[in-house]
């Protein structure tokens, strides 16, 4: 068996064990799909003990083993031959989508299946459908699928944004890119092609999540609209929504927002739709903001810039200023006017705009940007759906009353549903049966 048990050591099977499968390794935590990874297990550690979650890692040697709160457990990835096969037999057929194939492989599920006989979990957790697909019959009680977003609508809006924004550069593979073989992915970055693939995946991945939700007992996406679209178009009744849970290690600084108005833009840069969002702030909003405000300073906070982008902040080298990636973010926001989240495409909730919330800093979001979380003056988040409206938001957050308030209200926003107690709220009922509850306490 190709499974390797790498930290802790296991429990003696006198307490509740939960195993979460998964193909991607939480830690370190630098992209959102982490974050709630991170959570999550930080979660099930909290209720079961960290020596009774075991965390079945496929395919992905990148974890940062030192930090893991659970027992790691390693099955080897698919093959090429494997992934070549699942292509040409699951894919050209319609019985998988790309990504599912990517994963498929019979002696990853003969090794998944002896491990999960030998740990016989009272909870099972599948990441996504790539994962979930190796639960083959039943709804089992005990089992829980992690949708994460809706892939489909994920796939829909990258289209349409490719059809009103031609000049968009969409990656079709994402994240997901580390588990497609390595001469097959030049192939994939060309526009053409990658309008094939995401209309072919569209389909073939909503197939798949509506023939899973109706597999497991209870199925969970971070976005309540999403999650309430998917048990309406597949007939479903036991899906949920739970909020990201982030980690943090206590209650942030307070707030001592600059004299100088400063805003902060935050996300990995190597992602289309990030890229893309602030390259259109810097060329539409920006100018006149400075015209408004000739003092302001944005702050784009980040790493791994696609090309060009360094080029495109340099213009506005006296006011903008690329840092990178920030070690430490509490500091980095407690001085900021407001966060500024102007992204054009994109689906799911953006984690971004919770870390803000945490911190009591305001934010100005597009509805794209702010998708699955309330919205309003009244939390935090204000909502701007064109360039002026944007750029209004942005200099009424200027006023320290106004800006005041809104930290308040972004603050209250998160403690009432992002916070450890409304999450743990939220997982105890998404998660486990009464009766498992009661054995963890």
């Amino acid at each position: 068996m190709s499974v390797e048990q790498v930290v802790p050591p296991a429990g003696d099977g006198a307490h509740p064990r939960v195993c979460v499968v998964s193909a991607v390794a939480p830690y370190p935590v630098d992209a959102g799909k982490k974050v709630v990874l991170a959570g999550l297990l930080d979660y099930l550690a909290d209720r079961f003990g960290p020596e009774n979650v075991h965390y079945v890692l496929v395919g992905d040697r990148s974890a940062d083993v030192t930090r893991f709160p659970a027992v790691l457990h390693r099955i080897a990835g698919p093959s090429r031959r494997d992934v070549l096969w699942a292509l040409a037999s699951s894919v050209t057929t319609g019985r998988s989508s790309l990504q599912e194939a990517l994963l498929r492989s019979s002696r990853v599920g003969a090794d998944l299946d002896r491990l999960l006989r030998d740990l016989a979990p009272d909870v099972e957790i599948y990441d996504t459908v790539r994962l979930g697909q190796y639960v083959e019959h039943g709804a089992a009680a005990h089992r829980v699928l992690y949708v994460d977003d809706l892939f489909s609508e994920r796939y829909s809006t990258m289209l349409r944004a490719m059809r009103r924004h031609p000049e968009i550069e969409v990656d079709a593979l994402g994240n997901f890119r580390a588990h497609v073989p390595t001469r097959l992915r030049p192939l994939a970055s060309r526009p053409s092609v990658q309008r094939v693939l995401l209309r072919l995946e569209r389909r073939l991945v909503r197939r798949s999540e509506d023939r899973q939700v109706r597999r497991f007992a209870r199925s969970l996406l971070v976005n309540p609209g999403e999650a309430a679209a998917l048990a309406d178009r597949a007939g479903a009744d036991r899906v949920t929504a739970i909020p990201p849970l982030l980690c943090t290690a206590g209650a942030p600084p307070r707030r001592a927002p600059s004299a100088r108005p400063v805003f902060v833009f935050l996300g990995l840069l190597s992602l289309p739709h990030n890229d893309d969002g602030l390259r259109c702030f810097l060329r539409d909003c920006w100018p006149e903001l400075l015209r408004q405000l000739p003092d302001a300073q944005l702050r784009v906070i980040g790493r791994e810039p696609r090309p060009g982008l360094s080029e495109v902040i340099e213009r506005y080298r006296a006011s903008v200023v690329l840092e990178g990636y920030v070690e430490d973010l509490d500091s980095a926001l407690s001085t900021a006017t407001a966060l500024v989240n102007p992204l054009r495409f994109g689906s799911g909730v953006k984690i971004k705009v919770i870390e803000a919330l945490g911190r009591g800093v305001p934010i100005v979001s597009t509805p794209v940007g702010a998708d699955g979380i309330a919205a309003g003056l009244g939390e935090g988040l204000l909502v701007g759906d064109s360039t002026e409206e944007f750029v209004r938001w942005m200099v009424q957050l200027v006023d320290p009353a106004t800006n005041e308030e809104t930290s308040r209200a972004a603050a209250a926003h998160f403690a009432r549903v992002y916070s450890r107690t409304a999450g743990f709220r939220a997982y105890d009922t998404a998660i486990l049966t009464p009766e498992l509850l009661g054995r963890v306490g």
